[in-house]
């Protein structure tokens, strides 16, 4: 059998794109996940009483209206949570709100006046040039005080990474810090709503856990799916790209990480050695039992004595959890597992930006798209999208590939 298409994973983005496709009259398909089951990082386990999300913090907060469009036509929105964004900051045992550059007034007086100090001279307000490695432009961002005791340590503990050896171009053109705002709600004392992140609202399943937003999208093409079949190898014969040596399809999508397919007789030396050089990290997810009695949903936690840079507080966004249950995320290089309950890694967590990855990637899907394959989400475009961006990344593809009618079903018209 000769498919239409052949979609490498069984995660967010190869569902999505196999959703579309479907919606728009695709039904010659075919969807192969190495997993024994599908999901990818949007799985969750019922652990004790415990909602846990295996692939780490997953909520649904968008800013593309069409992607609650084409969620909540899954899934209805009335099957949702939906929470006012509490998350905080453990800066030297102080919990302070996110973003911290609103919330200096929290900390303690002499910590909130250095922290002050450190934006008013940070150096993009100064009109330095910006820099080209990210721990540059952390301190040209936000100055020294506040990269040394924040970002650069919490930075260095979620990606595994110095942030020296990172870029800066996926970025995304972040807006300067407005200094003016970041005194005036130090001297008033108060939050500025207006000010906080857009995604300052999100919705998470009232049962199910995350992977309750995969299955709805998963269920309709779940019959196209193939597990336990991890892809090694594409090579073109004509026309045609077979997948394993076996599978034949007309066009490929691959939604999974480059490094297993680098051997691939598409590929030239340059791009294998490209495939070689693109960075990842693995996070590891551990279920605990602490007790609590505050609102907060998630801690960032830069504390370089901390093994985790994260916790979540899960019965304050799913009140059917059991009341005390508390997960962490660990660089898997820091993780040395204590009291959990269970744990989970996660061996493609995060694609590193490290220095000159934009032009590595480049060199991959420039020749995977000559071939005919193309590349979507997280892996394939090896970027760190969260999940509604993957969906969108999916919809932009089905439109490039000259796949729309989904629009009119999910109303995306």
């Amino acid at each position: 059998m000769i498919y239409q298409y052949a979609i490498i994973g069984g995660g967010i983005s190869g569902v999505a794109i196999a959703r579309l496709l479907q919606l728009s009259g695709v039904h010659s398909l075919i969807v192969l996940e190495a997993n024994s089951e599908p999901g990818g990082l949007c799985r969750t386990r019922m652990i004790d009483g415990h909602t846990l999300d295996i692939g780490g913090g997953h909520f649904l907060c968008s800013k593309f209206d069409e992607v609650y469009d084409f969620v909540f036509h899954h899934i209805a929105r009335d099957n949702f949570e939906e929470f006012e964004r509490v998350s905080k900051i453990d800066i030297h045992g102080q919990w302070v709100d996110y973003p911290l550059e609103s919330s200096l007034w929290q900390l303690e007086t002499s910590l909130c006046v250095a922290f002050l100090e450190s934006i008013a001279r940070n150096g993009e307000a100064l009109g330095l040039p910006e820099p080209t490695t990210f721990e540059e432009w952390i301190r040209w961002k936000l100055g020294d005080k506040i990269a040394d005791e924040y970002m650069l340590p919490y930075n260095a503990k979620i990606w595994g990474h110095e942030a020296s050896e990172m870029d800066i171009d996926w970025l995304h053109k972040l807006p300067a810090v407005d200094v003016r705002a970041v005194f005036t709600q130090a001297m008033n004392r108060r939050l500025d709503p207006s000010l906080f992140p857009s995604h300052s609202r999100f919705y998470y399943p009232k049962k199910g856990g995350y992977q309750a937003v995969f299955d709805a999208l998963c269920d309709p093409v779940r019959d196209h799916i193939v597990t336990d079949h991890p892809v090694t190898t594409i090579e073109r014969s004509d026309d045609l790209l077979k997948l394993n040596g076996g599978i034949q399809a007309r066009h490929v999508i691959n939604t999974a990480p480059w490094h297993a397919l680098a051997g691939s007789p598409i590929f030239s030396g340059a791009a294998r050695q490209a495939i070689h050089d693109l960075q990842n990290n693995s996070i590891v997810v551990s279920l605990h039992e602490r007790a609590y009695e505050h609102d907060v949903h998630w801690l960032y936690q830069p504390d370089i004595d901390t093994a985790e840079h994260r916790s979540f507080f899960i019965h304050n966004f799913d009140p059917r959890s059991k009341s005390n249950g508390v997960y962490k995320e660990t660089n898997s290089k820091r993780w040395t597992g204590s009291d959990e309950l269970f744990s989970h890694t996660n061996d493609y967590a995060y694609p590193v930006p490290t220095i000159g990855w934009a032009r590595t990637i480049e060199t991959v899907l420039r020749e995977a798209e000559r071939a005919g394959v193309s590349a979507l989400g997280r892996w394939g475009q090896w970027q760190y999208f969260n999940s509604d961006v993957c969906i969108k990344e999916a919809m932009l593809l089905a439109e490039r590939l000259g796949h729309t009618r989904w629009k009119v079903t999910c109303g995306a018209g």
